[in-house]
This record gives structure tokens, C-alpha cells and sequence, in this order.
């Protein structure tokens, strides 16, 4: 592991994460416990990142420590980023496919079943979220029904 690789790993993180329009520089050091003097410099290729905040970087807002230390695999982690001002999904890179009429097909059938695992995902979830809704809106209708007349203030 060359420090100065990792170093500019950890500044190209940076470098995307202020493209989000709600991040500044002030917030980011911030959120890794970092110094704003320090913060420029590590910035300005002057100091390097600590393992703190390579830790920190990666926990908050979903970079792969795997690709900042060892410059292998994708820049982001799979799944919900972490730490945007919006929403917001990293995809795992698209697998190599040779660049013949089968490669692609084979590239877009793989496109096709990733779409359809994700879309089945999301209907059990649906489904689990409405028998959930159903569940409370039952419990709210048991509560109402067995309050007692003489409970209920009189009134006239």
C-alpha cells in the first residue's frame, strides 16, 4: 500500500462527494472529525488522509475501503449510498462481455435478471408493508370499537 496512491484514492472520494450539491468541504471535514486547516491540506496534497478518516469516510458515505487502500474494485459500495443530500443507489460495474452480438445480448440478459431479482425485492416489500398497514389500521379499528359508553363524556 503506497500512501500517495491512497491519498489521491481519498481525494478523488472527496472530489465526488462534493459534486452532491448539499455537501460542503466544512460539512464533510466535519463528519470525519477532521479540521478545516487540515482538511485543505490533506485536500491540497500537502499532508495524508489518517486511517480514522479513511474509516470514517467509508462508514458515512458508503466508499469501498477495499478500493481506497488497494485501488481494486468499484469506488462505491453496492446499495443506498450513505451521507447524500439526496437519495441515491451505487450499482455494481457491469461485468466484461466481448463486443459481438452474443457479448451483448448476454450483457443485457444479465441487465434483464438483475432488474427482475430488484423488482421482485420490491414487491415482497411492498407486500410486507401492506400487511402491515392493514395490521395497524385493524388495531386502530379494535381500540375505537371497545371504548365504553360511560367512558365517553356526557354531553347536553
Amino acid at each position: 500500500m503506497d500512501k500517495t496512491e491512497i491519498n489521491k484514492r481519498f481525494i478523488a472520494a472527496i472530489e465526488s462527494l462534493l459534486k452532491d450539491k448539499g455537501l460542503t468541504k466544512t460539512k464533510v471535514a466535519q463528519s470525519l472529525g477532521i479540521k478545516p486547516a487540515k482538511f485543505s491540506e490533506i485536500l491540497n496534497n500537502r499532508m495524508n488522509a489518517g486511517v480514522d478518516a479513511i474509516a470514517d469516510l467509508c462508514e458515512q458515505y458508503s466508499y469501498s475501503a477495499s478500493w481506497i487502500l488497494n485501488g481494486q474494485g468499484p469506488m462505491l459500495q453496492p446499495g443506498e449510498l450513505k451521507g447524500r443530500s439526496k437519495p441515491a443507489i451505487a450499482i455494481d460495474p457491469l461485468p466484461e462481455f466481448p463486443l459481438t452480438s452474443e457479448g451483448v445480448c448476454q450483457m443485457f440478459m444479465e441487465i434483464l435478471r438483475d432488474k427482475d431479482y430488484r423488482f421482485a425485492e420490491q414487491a415482497e416489500e411492498i407486500g410486507r408493508l401492506k400487511a402491515r398497514i392493514e395490521e395497524l389500521e385493524r388495531h386502530r379499528g379494535d381500540n375505537a370499537g371497545h371504548a365504553l359508553s360511560s367512558d365517553i363524556a356526557n354531553v347536553g
